[in-house]
């Protein structure tokens, strides 16, 4: 493979779009914990099983929904359930003998919790310094970008990071309601 060296703007714009990204994802993480005590990769999980009809379901569907790998997502629930956020037992289908990670009702109301604070915090950290036309342009930008990297790799993103509806969230009603492979 040829690489291409980048423009001077493009290496510009690429070490923004870094240090945006880590400085927001720290912001927000940072607003995550002092908010609700959930650590953002608690609170991804969480908003994965909240998101399953039945609140719970098998470990390797939920690492592959949000594209973790498994041995990341074992550590992670051996600490949940020590938090008493999540449970693990056998699965209610077909011959019981596999495993199925259930959103405990301790783990459901500190994801509610989380939620409204959360949101909060993307609006603060995010939204707030676009204008309608700056976010308009970003959305365009940001879904030719996915675009471009599921291509490039050669697959479609995982269901809960999929682009995203482009329903406004009205904020006295708290967030639209979510299809069941949706995630906050």
């Amino acid at each position: 493979m040829s690489i291409k060296k980048m423009t001077e703007r493009q290496l510009r714009v690429w070490q923004n779009f870094v240090v945006l990204a880590e400085t927001i994802d720290r912001e927000v993480g940072r607003d995550l914990w002092d908010d609700a005590g959930l650590t953002k990769s608690e609170f991804t999980v969480l908003a994965e099983l909240s998101s399953q009809s039945r609140g719970g379901m098998r470990p390797s569907q939920c690492a592959r929904a949000i594209d973790w790998d498994t041995s990341r997502l074992s550590h992670m629930l051996r600490r949940m359930e020590k938090r008493r956020l999540v449970s693990r037992g056998k699965s209610d289908g077909s011959d019981g003998r596999a495993a199925e990670i259930v959103l405990t009702k301790e783990g459901r109301s500190a994801y509610r919790r989380a939620l409204g604070p959360h949101l909060g915090s993307a609006k603060r950290w995010f939204a707030d310094a676009l204008d309608e036309d700056r976010l308009a342009a970003l959305d365009d930008a940001l879904g030719a970008l996915l675009g471009h990297v599921q291509r490039t790799a050669g697959r479609s993103a995982p269901p809960s990071r999929g682009i995203a509806r482009r329903t406004p969230v009205d904020e006295t009603q708290g967030p639209p309601a979510r299809k069941p492979e949706e995630v906050s």
